[in-house]
């Protein structure tokens, strides 16, 4: 019924759109892992495509579309359709008003934003991707004033978090695990953000404040019967994230304290610092970029849960890393990294390049390697990945 009713909606929309903009892509994505984990597969691969367009309706009215299409050819789990955007924007003088699902992207860091607690995270796609996320129901009014604009979004719905099948190698999920969510308050209770974000008109600089009151964007499994489901529990929060540029030298951060309102979860705050200092003409026509980050998770309450329950790496980390933009035709970059865990010394390596393939054609090659301690919860593994895809 409600696949009926969004169909409707937007073959209706069609019928008043003065100005329409389309864009997409179809390709494939293969990946191999090398790993020693009984009853894991070593290999995924699967076709995807994303879908979107942009409709004018009037001067003041847009309809936005965007959905991704994922089809596994083992894992049945990962044969699904994701509509990330599907919402009205009216546009008023000098502010405007959002209704519908949306992904949103916040944040300043290069390797994780604690600050991005928007939408839940699809980990049926890539759960060692932060950008991979589920839509969000909501409903959001923007003030703009000169250099700055306060928004003001109340998100309507907890949305479940399925995985990948048992046998998939980032399934680190029990195997009694059940996707159906329990909350707190009940899974509509609204999750409500006040947002005041600007930039300097001297200074090269971008800040963001948030107040958040509802549900956090992480959970912790309970006991059910023999199966264990997530549950989402209300906090209140106040972060705040900013860049600045001075010279060549990118400097940014990011901040939140959480109060729960849940008796076995801790208070908690999060900080993170870094910089990115670019060396322009390296080599030839590229930039190199010189990237330091460090992260740093603080529970209040020892014997309440924290960031190991939640599964939350940045806890006491440092990230380092580069970035390769080799300014060419083909716009072909590459960004790698190392993660260390300051704790245990647990180091995450990641590389990946991107290029253009002519002009419609692109292709991204990546890989990384979890080097765990011997006392660790995780396990050793390299992975590496194709992308090709066809954009439109």
């Amino acid at each position: 019924m409600r696949k009926f009713l969004i169909l409707s909606t937007l073959l209706s929309s069609l019928l008043w759109a003065e100005k329409f903009d389309y864009k997409g892509n179809i390709g494939f994505e293969s990946s191999h892992i090398n790993h020693d984990i009984n009853n894991k597969r070593d290999t995924q691969n699967a076709l995807r495509g994303e879908f979107g367009f942009k409709e004018s309706i009037g001067e003041s009215t847009e309809l936005i579309f965007n959905a991704k299409v994922i089809y596994d050819s083992a894992d049945h789990e990962r044969r699904y359709i994701e509509i990330e955007d599907l919402y009205y924007k009216y546009a008023f003088k000098e502010a405007d008003l959002l209704i519908g699902r949306n992904t949103r992207f916040w944040g300043a860091m290069e390797f994780y934003n604690l600050v991005d607690t928007f939408n839940s995270k699809d980990y049926r796609d890539d759960p060692l991707d932060y950008d991979a996320k589920l839509g969000a129901w909501n409903i959001a009014y923007t003030y703009y004033f000169d250099n700055s604009e306060l928004a003001l979004i109340a998100k309507a719905r907890q949305e479940d978090q399925k995985i990948q099948d048992s046998r998939s190698i980032l399934n680190i999920l029990p195997q009694n695990y059940n996707d159906q969510l329990l909350t707190q308050e009940g899974r509509n209770h609204p999750t409500v953000y006040l947002k005041y974000s600007g930039s300097g008109e001297e200074l090269q600089i971008d800040y963001a404040l948030i107040y958040q009151n509802g549900y956090d964007q992480q959970r912790y499994l309970i006991p059910v019967g023999t199966q264990l489901h997530q549950y989402a529990y209300i906090v209140n929060r106040i972060m705040g994230y900013s860049t600045l540029i001075v010279g060549d030298t990118l400097y940014k951060s990011e901040v939140a304290y959480t109060k729960s309102d849940d008796e076995h979860v801790s208070d908690y705050a999060q900080g993170s610092i870094g910089l990115e200092h670019t060396l322009y003409g390296f080599i030839g026509k590229a930039d190199l970029g010189l990237i330091a980050e460090y992260y740093r998770y603080k529970r209040f309450e020892d014997e309440k849960l924290g960031a190991q329950a939640f599964g939350n790496l940045f806890d006491n980390d440092v990230a380092l890393g580069f970035r390769v933009t080799l300014n060419d035709t083909k716009d072909s970059d590459i960004l790698g990294g190392v993660v260390i865990d300051q704790n245990n010394q647990e180091r995450l390596y990641s590389i990946e390049y991107n290029t253009r393939l002519d002009n419609q054609y692109k292709l991204k090659l990546s890989a990384e390697h979890l080097a765990p301690q011997e006392d660790s919860l995780f396990y050793e593994l390299d992975r590496f990945k194709v992308e090709f895809g066809y954009y439109f």
